[in-house]
């Protein structure tokens, strides 16, 4: 299978899974006989537009998404002409969404894994990225956030 192949299923079927995560992790939780507070609802208001930001910046990246970091195109359109990390940025927005919603601490333990890891890998992806495009990702950097 050519890698641009994988890499375009590899990420629509992220973007399934985590969709149906949502959809069933809603789900159980409006079912149950809890009550919605204002944790609930700060949580939904996190989870729902960070899921879509995160599907919208996955389209926008396309092919120059890599599981391993590889600079094949800067993408500095659409939401990468603000954001340089919106992918990880959105992630993580999303779990804190998940945090208020359960109140529990094993997904405190589990978002800070997750920041610590996501750290690692945008210094690796921006060595990576000022090596291959030099000053153009340089001036990029300085154009935007995160």
């Amino acid at each position: 299978m050519k890698l641009q192949t994988r890499n375009y299923l590899f990420n629509y079927l992220t973007i399934i899974l985590v969709f149906i995560f949502l959809f069933f992790f809603l789900r159980f939780y409006l079912d149950t006989d809890r009550p919605l507070n204002i944790f609930s609802y700060i949580g939904i208001l996190l989870l729902v537009p960070s899921i879509i930001l995160f599907t919208i910046a996955r389209i926008q990246l396309g092919d120059s998404f890599q599981v391993s970091a590889e600079a094949n195109k800067l993408v500095k359109t659409g939401i990468y002409k603000k954001v340089r990390h919106p992918i990880y940025l959105f992630g993580i927005i999303f779990l804190l969404g998940i945090i208020f919603i359960t109140k529990t601490f094993p997904f405190m333990i589990i978002l800070a894994i997750v920041i610590v890891f996501q750290i690692k890998r945008i210094n690796k992806e921006e060595k990576v990225l000022t090596e291959k495009f030099g000053n153009e990702y340089i001036e990029y950097k300085k154009q935007t956030w995160f």
